[in-house]
């Protein structure tokens, strides 16, 4: 079997879920029997094939794509050069530009994350170009995989996809190499972990920082922040507003600092409006972290019943969820317990072998 991947995502992320998803499933099949499986990049940055050799080594890829324009630009010569020659069984682009659409000759499988472009416009430019590029791809396509239920729910609402063509393959968890960096304490001993971008209306953070106000007051405890980058100038606004400044922190943490972010939090909360997976979740189980979440989209498909969840357009339900977790140690060790349950569900083992059924139905 030769499946080939394009280069979009691994030049567009250096650090990122779905770059992640494509280098574990690149790694899983030729450590099992597919040597002939490629990467069609040239050159990247990205975290989780920085081990791959590549057709540039680094010193040249820095001299010449230092510019991301450029790395893109390249890259994207290379992939479509190397499509063109249709010496390969499947391809699987790793994101949604169509340019490879008029050379090729053989079957593509789309991965599907999320549907959150298509259902939560007003929070995003509507020059965005990645909106029609989606819609030719996901069109075009000889197979679809959706990383959950609800996306693939999503897909035949919008798109009207038909069942055959849809199959759910869930995320997999894999243990990070590093569990922990001893060397990192937190900046507060008793918080609530928030993990994710901030920047984008439907992940809910400003409802999120005036429902756990009064509980940083009434508790005498704190907020941490990961991922998302510094502050704006408007989320340091709403914070000083909530009067929380002093109680809340933003860490740029690496994966070791994550794991223990997770495990040293009263409670991870996840009050998005919608994900596609929600792969947090499944961070916060493996950590023994409790999980309260939201209760949309594909959250209780996830979480189960290891998870405490609000309405997250309800900013008073988010509060009260959120305290009766933190107010009692029984409900957050029953939450503890079941999480290390739910994880079992989501083996990268499952998610490998479910990738490569669909591979093998098209080839």
């Amino acid at each position: 079997m030769k499946v080939y991947f394009d280069h979009q995502i691994f030049s567009m992320q250096r650090f990122g879920g779905i770059s992640r998803y494509f280098a574990n499933i690149y790694s899983y099949l030729n450590s099992h029997g597919h040597p002939d499986c490629k990467l069609l990049v040239l050159y990247s940055r990205n975290h989780y094939i920085q081990d791959l050799k590549l057709p540039l080594p680094p010193f040249l890829g820095e001299t010449f794509l230092k510019k991301q324009h450029k790395l893109e630009r390249w890259n994207k010569k290379y992939s479509r050069q190397m499509i063109r020659k249709n010496d390969f069984d499947l391809l699987h682009p790793t994101y949604y530009h169509p340019y490879f659409l008029t050379k090729l000759k053989k079957p593509f499988v789309l991965t599907v994350h999320d549907m959150i472009h298509e259902l939560f416009p007003e929070y995003f430019s509507p020059h965005d170009h990645f909106v029609p590029f989606k819609r030719a791809t996901i069109t075009k396509a000889d197979h679809i995989i959706a990383i959950s239920q609800s996306t693939k729910n999503d897909l035949q609402q919008i798109f009207n996809i038909p069942e055959h063509k849809i199959t759910v393959v869930y995320h997999g968890y894999m243990e990070n190499h590093q569990e922990e960096d001893l060397s990192f304490t937190p900046p507060f001993q008793d918080y609530i972990l928030y993990v994710g971008d901030r920047g984008t209306g439907y992940k809910n953070f400003s409802r999120f920082v005036r429902a756990v106000q009064p509980l940083l007051d009434r508790y005498n405890i704190n907020l941490i922040c990961t991922g998302g980058g510094d502050w704006g100038a408007a989320e340091r606004e709403l914070l000083l507003r909530a009067g929380i400044q002093d109680r809340t922190k933003q860490i740029a943490a690496t994966e070791a600092q994550l794991n223990t972010l997770y495990q040293k939090a009263i409670a991870f909360v996840f009050p998005s409006l919608y994900e596609g997976f929600g792969f947090p979740i499944l961070e916060a189980f493996k950590n023994n972290c409790p999980v309260i979440s939201s209760n949309t989209s594909c959250f209780k498909e996830v979480g189960g019943d290891a998870a405490a969840y609000f309405d997250p357009y309800q900013q008073e339900e988010m509060t009260q969820v959120i305290e009766s977790v933190i107010n009692s140690s029984d409900k957050a060790a029953q939450l503890r317990n079941r999480g290390i349950q739910q994880l079992s569900k989501f083996s990268m083992e499952q998610c490998m072998e479910g990738t490569l059924d669909v591979y093998k139905k098209l080839i």
